[in-house]
């Protein structure tokens, strides 16, 4: 079953060519969840814009244009998000099979406006 409200994830991303698809798939490839994916890029120079353009069609939006670093990259995301939930996965990093149908369990639970988990290092 779908969750009902929409959750926006947000990757930024600057030269991440050898990186990006991955985090790419881990977020296009969750099943039964309603996702609204952004992808924030400062305008990269080594590929990266290839990688993600493959992947357009799963993308609801993507930005690619030179920042003034990190925090504007995340903020000029969280400004073109619509979900009820907002969450940030950098270039390189990716989430589990699954693992963010039950970040929605949970949530529908908590009913909280923050949420925070653990994270695996590899």
């Amino acid at each position: 079953m779908k969750n009902n409200y929409l959750l926006s994830i947000i990757t930024i991303v600057y030269n991440g060519q050898k990186f990006i698809e991955q985090t790419i798939n881990s977020v296009i490839y969750q099943k039964n969840i309603n996702i609204e994916y952004i992808i924030i890029d400062g305008g990269s120079e080594d590929g990266t814009m290839e990688i993600i353009n493959k992947a357009s069609s799963k993308i609801d939006l993507i930005i690619s244009e030179k920042d003034k670093g990190i925090y504007d990259a995340i903020n000029k995301g969280i400004l073109n998000a619509n979900g009820k939930y907002i969450g940030l996965i950098h270039c390189g990093d990716f989430f589990k099979k699954n693992s963010l149908i039950h970040l929605c369990e949970k949530l529908k639970i908590l009913n909280s406006d923050v949420v925070y988990s653990n994270i695996f290092i590899i």
